[in-house]
Parts: C-alpha cells; structure tokens; sequence
C-alpha cells in the first residue's frame, strides 16, 4: 500500500514538450501605454531585467541559459504588492521592515506586448500545469527559454500569483525594442495608507506605529 506521502502529484511543473515549436502559442496583447506595477527596492531602478550579467538565475522565470533578462510586474498594485510582501502567509502582521526601503512604480511600454497565457485555458494549450505558476522553479526557466526561442516570438508570459491566485503577474522578456517609460511612483512609506488599504482585502496590517 502507498504510504500517505506519496498520493497527489510531484508538485514541480513538466518540462516544455517537443511538440510547442511547432505549435502556435496562445497569445494575449497588451496595448502600449497600459500600466503595469512593480514593486521594487527604492534605491533601484524600477525597469530592471535581471538577473543581471554573471548572476545566476534567482527568480521564477529568470532564462536558465541567462542569454536575457526578465522583467517582473504586476497587472495591479494588489498583485505586485503580493508577489513582495505578503510572501508568508501564516503572518498576520506586516512589519515595517518590509515597507521601508521599497517603491511601489507604475510602468508602461511604448508598444503593444505579445504575452503568452499560462494560466487558465492556456495551460493546456502549451502543455503544462498551474505548478508553473506555484511549483518548483527548475522548470520554469526552460520554458521561458522555450518561448523566447519560439517562432512567435512573445514578448513574455503571464501566470498566476503565487500568493493570490486571482491576481497575475507578467514575467517580461528584454528585447532590444521593448522600452519602458515610468510614469507614476512613489515610496511605500509615503503611500501607507493605500498599502494598508491592500493589506486589509488580504486580512493582514501593518505593525502598531507604522505611520504615525
């Protein structure tokens, strides 16, 4: 009899499978001009593909071969605000610490973006599961390799938050056409009432004193 441990699935997602290339990918548009948000440290840039030239990849779709960049953002401020401060769950309470050094920047790039789907009904259409978007990050790098290298050419991909499924998020490819101009932003800590407006849909607050 199997023991407990070993019912449901691995949990990490497939790798992309032989047949994508030759497959036309299910692409969503995003007009120039809309805004995207990031949430970033102050002292950055807030248009930032990294890793970053000798840095391995760290993040969940960075290129595993690191030929490019990826530029992470989110569709909302809720959902970029999740994807940075709310990454634990079981904490009630979200300290100042989190806040105090970070901007929250509002993005948009000059020309329409050719974003694949993994979410929803584009899973199935590219092969995978939702683990892209919460599983293990091994795979996930070589599926954004697999999609930059497609005949499609995208611009990047959208998946789902990990920390709220109702939110997504944009995992962008650096193009050498892709530019971005920053059109709104400001500090966490000037902007606390808003943020702790965010944080209360998630049923969480700021420490006692934040912004007195």
């Amino acid at each position: 009899m199997a023991s407990g441990k070993d019912r449901g699935p691995s949990g990490a997602a497939p790798p992309p499978p032989d047949w994508l290339v030759g497959s036309g990918l299910p692409i969503d548009i995003i007009p120039a001009g809309q805004i995207l948000h990031r949430v970033h440290r102050s002292a950055l840039e807030p248009v930032f593909f990294g890793p970053g030239g000798g840095v391995p990849a760290t993040n969940r779709f960075d290129s595993t071969t690191g030929r490019f960049g990826v530029l992470y953002v989110g569709t909302s401020r809720a959902g970029a605000l999740a994807e940075t401060i709310l990454r634990n769950p079981q904490r009630l309470m979200v300290s100042m610490t989190e806040i105090t050094g970070r901007s929250v920047s509002e993005l948009a790039c000059a020309r329409p973006l050719k974003i694949v789907r993994m979410h929803g009904t584009g899973l199935q259409a590219v092969g995978t599961d939702n683990a892209i978007s919460t599983g293990p990050y091994g795979p996930c790098g070589l599926w954004t390799d697999a999609l930059w290298d497609h005949p499609d050419r995208p611009d990047g991909l959208a998946y789902q938050s990990r920390h709220d499924s109702g939110e997504i998020c944009l995992a962008l490819f650096e193009r050498g056409d892709m530019e971005f101009s920053h059109v709104g932003g400001a500090p966490l800590t000037s902007i606390l009432k808003d943020v702790a407006a965010i944080l209360e849909m998630y049923g969480k607050s700021l420490s006692p004193g934040a912004g007195d």
